[in-house]
């Protein structure tokens, strides 16, 4: 497997925006009425624990490209991370930031639904070999929602391989390049942890969540889209890449 993949099974922190604009949605159980009045106003400043969260644009530069995204669309509701890392949050499924403030009080049950991403230049050079692994020891099979999925060949493989091989999925565009490469828990070993019923993500079996990084690049930005989410969405891949790809257009600094 080449060094670009290997980096994306270990990385923790991953996936993106659609709008500017706070997705609004019941409290979780437990917050108080004076609370609960403020995630009806998603634009609201919020003070907690001493610190105000708002959704003022926040510069984040990422390579040479420079951004204003919302202060409540990033991981922490504040802006980069020290040393310039750039990671931003949306909530499942309406794949919007959180309102201001909610980052310290999210639930267990919120957690399930986010959808972190992380920006990583890359740079132009690197563009077209960046998402491209190395399938040796690795089998194609049928296509399953638009991914070719690639298994580790059983062949001389021991169950302690199996057991913790991940699943490989893979999109090629028409002249043979890797445009998608996504790495999820493996479906054989390890059970989903959560459920979607009736538009939520509510714990199910198994001991933790099972969750997929999902990479993809903007060769025109030079940047790589590192996208983290509970592995019961990867039905919703297309979506999560879509809303993935529009933040920079949308947030950029025209100078």
């Amino acid at each position: 497997m080449s060094s670009a993949p290997a980096r994306r099974l270990i990385c923790a922190a991953v996936v993106a925006v659609g709008t500017a604009t706070a997705c609004v949605w019941a409290p979780s159980t437990g917050v108080d009425d004076g609370i609960a009045d403020l995630f009806n106003d998603a634009q609201r400043p919020r003070m907690v624990e001493g610190r105000t969260y708002t959704t003022q644009p926040v510069e984040a530069s990422v390579g040479p490209h420079h951004f204003l995204f919302p202060a409540n669309l990033y991981f922490n509701q504040i802006g980069p991370f020290p040393g310039g890392g750039v990671v931003l949050t949306v909530l499942w499924p309406a794949l919007q930031a959180a309102p201001p403030g909610d980052y310290p009080l999210r639930s267990v049950e919120d957690g399930y639904r986010e959808v972190s991403i992380e920006l990583r230049y890359v740079g132009r050079g690197r563009a077209a070999d960046y998402l491209a692994p190395g399938l040796t020891g690795r089998v194609a099979l049928p296509t399953r929602w638009g991914l070719t999925p690639y298994a580790v060949d059983r062949e001389g493989v021991g169950r302690d391989v199996l057991e913790t091989a991940p699943d490989w999925y893979v999109v090629r565009d028409g002249d043979g390049r890797v445009t998608t490469f996504i790495s999820c828990d493996p479906w054989e070993y390890t059970v989903d942890g959560v459920l979607v019923e009736d538009g939520t993500l509510v714990r199910g079996n198994g001991d933790r969540v099972a969750m997929c990084w999902h990479s993809t690049l903007d060769a025109g930005y030079g940047i790589a889209m590192e996208v983290r989410y509970a592995r019961v969405l990867l039905i919703d891949w297309q979506l999560l890449e879509a809303t993935a790809r529009g933040l920079m257009p949308r947030y950029e600094m025209r100078r």
